[in-house]
């Protein structure tokens, strides 16, 4: 058997679809031996870079996109890669790469690869040790001390996953089929615009996961259930309360601290899904206090935005995002991306934002008679019955 490493970028996720620009791919043996070394295919998008990926994320200058060959072009080459019967296909947080080839598929007009595949970043997670890292950087910063040189570049990430699982693979003292047989809950198949993974929550499981409030402790393996308790109120900012208050308060007086260079919100109107700005109302201080530091705005107007940044909302609904895809449906310009890439450009992360001291709000406290107006003025933006 042969396994392909691969990792891919992408110029934007507008519209959610992927326009691919570069596919990175290394393919060893069962023992980790290289059997073809590491190659970025670069690949023209036929469209345009997104802004953060312009200014964060490219290893390459964007001018030499435009001579390059567009993705049907090397259709079949990827084709035989990917669908040879001796090749089990590997990736870091796979799913969505497998996600990319299909938008890319589907844009063009083309079928779809059919392949077996691994998520290196699910078999980490699963390890007794060194397991807690959110990203490849960390997970191989933890597993073999190198820090990587070339983030974001296809065909480094698709070597630095060999490495994390070669690292795992010897601490098991495994070679390659024999560590991955022993996680068979991190494989999974695709097959026309389908995927399947065994990692998935089965049909219906979704409702019985365990519950928690956001911001709250989880409870430890082993800990006597508790009783349902009131959730703590002092992190939370509905629309009403005291922390609403001075919030709105905060965000008229909140002014650059510090200026990052390059700024990388300059000009950008954002705001983020309530189910994380109602949970986190001490984070959301200092988010916002990042967010001017990069030339950006906050706003709680999904109307006013121009980037939403989206938060997992659980069984709510993220009403800023129906807002927001409305907004699109009607030609409005709109970009919507994963809070985690707010997070990633401010150089914070949630972890870090959670451990953060609570802010000293004592200059904005509003005297009584502001307070009320103060409130009004908060329910009308983040709870009017129309989603905003």
């Amino acid at each position: 058997m042969k396994y392909l490493f691969f990792d891919i970028e992408c110029a934007n996720c507008y519209n959610n679809c992927a326009k691919i620009f570069s596919l990175g791919y290394c393919i060893t043996d069962e023992n980790f031996n290289i059997l073809h070394d590491k190659e970025d295919v670069l690949i023209n998008p036929r469209d345009r870079f997104d802004w953060y990926v312009a200014k964060k994320m490219m290893a390459y200058p964007r001018s030499i996109f435009a001579d390059k060959p567009a993705f049907p072009e090397f259709y079949e080459f990827f084709k035989a890669m990917f669908e040879d019967p001796e090749t089990i296909v590997i990736g870091y947080a796979v799913t969505n790469d497998v996600h990319f080839l299909q938008d890319d598929c589907k844009r063009y007009d083309l079928t779809p690869f059919t392949y077996r595949f691994y998520d290196v970043q699910q078999i980490y997670a699963r390890q007794p040790e060194n397991n807690t890292a959110k990203n490849l950087e960390d997970s191989l910063l933890s597993w073999c001390h190198i820090e990587p040189e070339n983030l974001h570049r296809s065909d480094e990430d698709a070597y630095n996953t060999m490495l994390i699982l070669k690292a795992i693979a010897a601490y098991h003292g495994k070679n390659l089929p024999e560590l991955l047989e022993m996680y068979p809950d991190c494989g999974g198949f695709t097959e026309g615009f389908t995927m399947e993974y065994a990692w998935k929550k089965p049909e219906g499981e979704a409702g019985a996961k365990k519950k928690r409030h956001r911001g709250g402790k989880k409870r430890k393996k082993g800990d006597v259930a508790a009783e349902p308790t009131e959730p703590d109120t002092s992190n939370m900012m509905e629309a009403g309360s005291e922390n609403a208050a001075l919030f709105l308060k905060y965000l008229e007086t909140v002014a650059p601290k510090k200026t990052r260079k390059p700024p990388l919100l300059t000009g950008h109107t954002v705001t983020v899904s309530l189910g994380y700005q109602r949970y986190h109302f001490n984070e959301m201080l200092y988010l916002v206090q990042m967010i001017v530091n990069a030339g950006g705005r906050y706003t709680l107007s999904t109307r006013d935005a121009d980037i939403l940044f989206t938060y997992d909302c659980g069984e709510e609904g993220d009403r800023r995002l129906a807002v927001a895809e409305a907004m699109i449906e009607n030609g409005e310009d709109i970009e919507i991306h994963p809070i985690k890439l707010l997070f990633d450009t401010l150089e914070t992360s949630e972890v870090r934002l959670s451990r953060k001291p609570k802010m000293d709000l004592s200059h904005l406290m509003p005297k009584p008679e502001a307070r009320e107006e103060a409130v009004d003025s908060f329910a009308d933006v983040s709870e009017d019955p129309a989603p905003v």
